[in-house]
């Protein structure tokens, strides 16, 4: 059995005849746990480095929003102030700790779930954007239970955009499911892009 097979939770991974391995499109929830685990390197992502890349140069507004896992994620030496002065370096206008967006995210999905609780009903987070898929694409009897608060780094974007409406938002973290947030669910005022660090 392939590792890229093995690791998805959802088994869309099959074979074709020749042995080559085909995602399902219809089951796959963007989790990204086959890139992590094919040795070939035959799985990848979208990637909107150049995206990115074209805005910086075209002199846009290009904000950096960073996953609170960014915190010494690379040893006690990188810190967010350095990840800061990097990502202006790099010809980004402002940068953001989106665990604000967790303070927010947290408060607002506990009055939610609060007020499910009284009226006798059960509500699951929105903040992993692969769970959502998994939910609406296996489970879709439980869409209602998924939180209708958005995720942190949603919430950043909304807030950067609302103090400025030119503003372009690129969310930075580990978590390849977080393109597909972007992407796919089309949540207004979200991130424009999404960058894993080693796009980054």
């Amino acid at each position: 059995e392939r590792p890229c097979k093995k690791a998805c939770p959802v088994d869309a991974i099959t074979y074709d005849e020749y042995g080559v391995c085909e995602i399902d499109e219809n089951k796959c929830i963007q989790g990204g746990a086959c890139i992590h685990s094919c040795p070939f390197g035959a799985v990848g992502s979208k990637t909107f480095m150049v995206d990115v890349i074209n805005m910086i140069n075209a002199g846009k507004k290009v904000v950096a929003m960073v996953a609170p896992a960014t915190e010494g994620q690379f040893g006690p030496d990188i810190t967010m102030a350095s990840w800061k002065k990097a990502m202006k370096e790099m010809g980004f206008t402002d940068f953001y700790d989106v665990g604000l967006g967790g303070d927010m995210t947290a408060a607002y999905e506990a009055e939610e779930w609060a007020e499910a609780y009284k009226e006798g009903n059960k509500k699951v987070t929105s903040c992993c954007p692969a769970f959502v898929n998994m939910v609406r694409l296996h489970y879709p009897e439980l869409a209602e239970c998924v939180s209708t608060t958005v995720s942190p780094m949603c919430a950043v974007s909304r807030l950067i955009k609302a103090k400025d409406p030119e503003a372009i938002t690129v969310f930075i973290g580990p978590c390849v499911a977080k393109k597909s947030e972007v992407a796919d669910q089309k949540i207004e005022g979200n991130a424009d892009y999404v960058l894993t660090y080693s796009e980054i």
